[in-house]
C-alpha cells in the first residue's frame, strides 16, 4: 500500500490526473508512451488515454457502473448519449454534454455529504470542499489502498484548479478543456471538439463515480456489455468509412 505521487506529478505534466478504475500496468504504459513520444502533443496524449477509454470499458461503466451510483445515475442517460456521440465522432455534443454532469454530480454529492446548500455556493469553492470531505472520508474508513486513492483526488484537485475550471483565458494548454470557455461559448468549432477533451471530461465524471461509492476497481464486462461495446465499435466504423465516401464524393465534384 503506498501513495501514488509519482503518477500525480506525470499526469499533471499533460494536464491530466490519475483516472480512476485503471491499473498500475495501464498508467505505467501511458506515461511511458508519451514519454518516448519525447513531447506531450495533444496527439501524443490522446492516442495513451485511448488505451484506457475503450468501447470495452466505457460500455461496462454505462451498463453497471454509471446507473447504479448515487447521484450520477440521475445522469446515466445524458453520459451514455455523450458516450455514442463521441464513438460518433461528434466530440463537440459529447463535451458539453458532461460539462454540466460534472457540475451537477458535484454539487449534489457537497449536499449529500451533508456540507450545506452547494447551490448557494461558488463552483471552486465547493469543489474544494467536496474533495477534502472526500480525503478526510478516504482516510478515516481506510478503505482498500486508501493512500493511493487520496493521491487521486489530490491530482483530481490540482487538475480542476489548474484546466478545467480555470478562466478560459488563462487555460494554457492547446486541448482547451475548459468548462468556462466550452459553456459560455468562448470556445468556437475549431477551439476543441476532439477526442482529447471527451477522455478529460469522462474521466472527471468516473473520479465523481468514486467518490459517490467506493468501488476502486472497474465493472466486469457482462454480455449486455459486449454487445454495447461492438455496437460502439460499428459507430466508430461507420463514421470513418461516412469520412471516407465524402472525402471520395469531393474528389469527384473537383
Amino acid at each position: 500500500m503506498g501513495n501514488l505521487k509519482g503518477f500525480e506529478a506525470e499526469f499533471a505534466k499533460i494536464g491530466f490526473f490519475i483516472p480512476p478504475f485503471v491499473n498500475f500496468g495501464t498508467f505505467s504504459e501511458i506515461i511511458k508512451g508519451v514519454r518516448v513520444s519525447q513531447g506531450h502533443s495533444q496527439a501524443h496524449i490522446e492516442a495513451a488515454l485511448k488505451k484506457i477509454y475503450t468501447p470495452g470499458h466505457l460500455a461496462a461503466m454505462v451498463i453497471s457502473r454509471y446507473p447504479q451510483t448515487p447521484i450520477v445515475q440521475h445522469y446515466k442517460v445524458i453520459i451514455s448519449e455523450s458516450i455514442e456521440a463521441h464513438f460518433l465522432g461528434l466530440n463537440h455534443v459529447a463535451v458539453s454534454g458532461l460539462v454540466p454532469v460534472i457540475e451537477g454530480t458535484a454539487r449534489q454529492l457537497h449536499e449529500l455529504f451533508g456540507l450545506g446548500k452547494a447551490r448557494k455556493l461558488e463552483l471552486k469553492p465547493m469543489l474544494t470542499a467536496l474533495l477534502s470531505y472526500a480525503k478526510k472520508e478516504t482516510n478515516r474508513l481506510k478503505l482498500g489502498a486508501y493512500e493511493e486513492v487520496e493521491s487521486m483526488l489530490d491530482s483530481f484537485d490540482h487538475y480542476l484548479k489548474q484546466y478545467l475550471y480555470a478562466g478560459s483565458d488563462r487555460y494554457s494548454l492547446v486541448d482547451k478543456t475548459n468548462r468556462n470557455g466550452i459553456t459560455h461559448g468562448s470556445y468556437a468549432d475549431a477551439d476543441y471538439g476532439t477526442p482529447l477533451n471527451f477522455y478529460k471530461v469522462i474521466g472527471a465524471v468516473d473520479v465523481l463515480c468514486l467518490i459517490a461509492k467506493f468501488q476502486p476497481f472497474a465493472p466486469r464486462e457482462t454480455p449486455e456489455s459486449l454487445a454495447l461495446a461492438m455496437y460502439y465499435l460499428g459507430l466508430a466504423e461507420w463514421k470513418e468509412q461516412d469520412l471516407k465516401t465524402n472525402a471520395a464524393f469531393l474528389d469527384m465534384e473537383n
